[in-house]
């Protein structure tokens, strides 16, 4: 269980640097992605292989992500929200996008602890802070236009090598994007402003990823995080502009509110 609220913490993350990276339209943006997960061996459990569907929706300052038919993330950017949807058990959770928030809230939840505890989670935000923000400091990202381009589907692609050092670990990705789609694109993105402008590190990503011209058609990533390590492959399917369903961006009625993703 505790490996799965890991794997969706870093879906969840992966979210919001879709957004960074990707487009800002007028329109909302419809994409529907393929993607695939090698094995991954971590903390001595093992999530097996995986293929599933996934479906994301841009809108200015929201982002959904439906991964499969029992998970989804819902972005609210200018509210620094992310919201974790659980469809099975028709649960979601609520992770703050301000490291202040977040921790504060973190030491806020020991009200049940004995006093030992307690008082070491009232310690813990400070020290918490000032790691992430360290961490959030030393994040880069490097983007390598190769020069190659091949036709994927009816798309004319380029080849770029992006690198990216997220603190807690690295990642290498193979990308062939696209500037074939008939959409609007946004060299600043607005939403992600709203989310990580304070964050230290911030602009100096979003220049970098901005040398990746159009869309991301197709990418192979392989990711070292905690010891370990994973290859995912990702193949975009559909992409285009079109009005979100009523409540697109909203949490279900009936669904109940929990402390943590999985639990």
């Amino acid at each position: 269980m505790k490996n799965k609220r890991i794997l969706y913490t870093l879906a969840a993350a992966a979210l919001v640097f879709f957004v960074i990276v990707t487009v800002q339209a007028r329109a909302d943006v419809y994409m529907k992605q393929k993607v695939h997960t090698d094995e991954l061996k971590m903390m001595g459990q093992t999530q097996p292989a995986k293929d599933e569907i996934s479906v994301i929706w841009l809108g200015e300052n929201l982002a959904r992500m439906d991964q499969g038919a029992a998970t989804s993330s819902i972005l609210l950017g200018d509210k620094k929200i992310l919201y974790m949807l659980d469809h099975n058990k028709k649960t979601y959770a609520e992770m703050p996008l301000d490291f202040d928030k977040m921790f504060d809230e973190a030491a806020a939840a020991g009200a049940g602890d004995d006093q030992e505890t307690a008082e070491a989670k009232k310690k813990m935000p400070g020290f918490m802070k000032g790691l992430m923000k360290g961490m959030m400091g030393g994040m880069s990202a490097k983007v390598t236009e190769t020069g190659e381009t091949k036709k994927i589907g009816s798309w004319n692609c380029r080849k770029y090598i992006i690198e990216m050092d997220m603190g807690m670990g690295k990642s290498v990705a193979e990308a062939w994007a696209t500037e074939d789609l008939k959409i609007n694109y946004s060299l600043y993105f607005t939403s992600a402003n709203a989310m990580l402008a304070s964050q230290p590190g911030f602009d100096k990503i979003v220049k970098e990823m901005q040398k990746v011209k159009g869309v991301i058609v197709y990418q192979t990533a392989k990711v070292k995080v905690m010891g370990s390590e994973v290859t995912s492959t990702t193949e975009l399917l559909e992409c285009s502009e079109k009005s979100a369903p009523a409540g697109n961006y909203d949490i279900p009625a009936g669904y109940k509110k929990v402390k943590g993703f999985g639990k």
